[in-house]
């Protein structure tokens, strides 16, 4: 049995963005509990565990595209890196903004508030594509021996 490293990756960006819409939602219903910052580096730690995952899933889909899966395979495999691309690149983008608008308004709590809408869109994006993630391995048995 060989070790594949995106499934154990991908774990870490679906964590930092799930922990940081919970946190981020906790410092806006009670400020005093949470620095205002947490959710802002959970975004971007999940940002770096991203682009390793989205390396790694490349390496596995390479891997995939070798055996003769179905075509409704193939086509959620096609889904899963689409939404994998829009986690990855919607996490960067996410976090560059909002270090650059919280640095300059830092006291502007619709700041905040454009910062949770956004997160819920990268929760929603997350949980998609680890859907797809686990119904491609569980019941279609991509990456399984």
């Amino acid at each position: 049995m060989s070790f594949t490293l995106h499934p154990f990756l991908v774990h870490f960006p679906i964590a930092f963005i799930f922990g940081a819409f919970i946190l981020h939602t906790i410092h806006l219903i009670k400020s005093n509990w949470i620095h205002k910052t947490t959710g802002l580096w959970l975004v971007g730690l999940s940002a770096i565990f991203s682009i390793f995952s989205s390396i790694t899933g490349e390496w596995e889909l390479k891997k995939a595209t070798e055996k003769n899966y179905s075509t409704e395979v193939t086509n959620l495999m096609n889904q899963h890196e689409i939404f994998g691309n829009v986690v990855t690149w919607g996490s960067i983008i996410f976090f560059i903004f909002w270090m650059y608008l919280f640095y300059n308004y830092k006291d502007d709590r619709r700041i905040d508030i454009i910062a949770f809408a956004f997160l819920f869109l990268l929760v929603c994006a997350v949980f998609f594509t680890a859907y797809l993630g686990g119904t491609l391995v569980w019941s279609h048995g991509v990456g399984r021996h």
